[in-house]
């Protein structure tokens, strides 16, 4: 039996794998700036910072640079994805747990601001 060759364009992969990445990304983000509220618990703190790992590693198995990892990490939380955005000390704990997991991401507080938008890091 002759098995069929299945052809996959590689951008298609790619694109589905930093989109994944990202949604990790935010929801990890959500779950830090709930944190900082206190209106987070511990163990959906634990859950998405498992699945990111998870992702952070998928990403990596399949070729992902380090690098492309953080720019992924950047675009993720520089869109307007809801109404609140991560305050410098969210961002903070969101870059270090990054660098732990071997992304160097360097998040800088107001990128995640539309143009013409003030920051309110509240």
């Amino acid at each position: 039996m002759i098995s069929r060759a299945y052809h996959h364009h590689p951008g298609v992969h790619a694109s589905r794998l930093a989109e994944d990445l990202q949604r990790e990304i935010w929801g990890f983000a959500q779950a830090v700036m709930d944190a900082e509220g206190d209106r987070c618990a511990t163990n959906r703190m634990t859950y998405w910072k498992s699945r990111l790992a998870i992702s952070i590693e998928h990403a990596k198995s399949r070729g992902m640079a380090p690098e492309e990892l953080a720019h992924q990490s950047e675009l993720s939380l520089s869109r307007s994805q809801g109404n609140r955005y991560p305050t410098s000390q969210s961002l903070f704990q969101i870059e270090t747990y990054l660098r732990q997991q071997g992304v160097p991401a360097r998040l800088k507080a107001g990128m995640h601001a539309p143009v013409g938008f003030p920051v309110r890091n509240s």
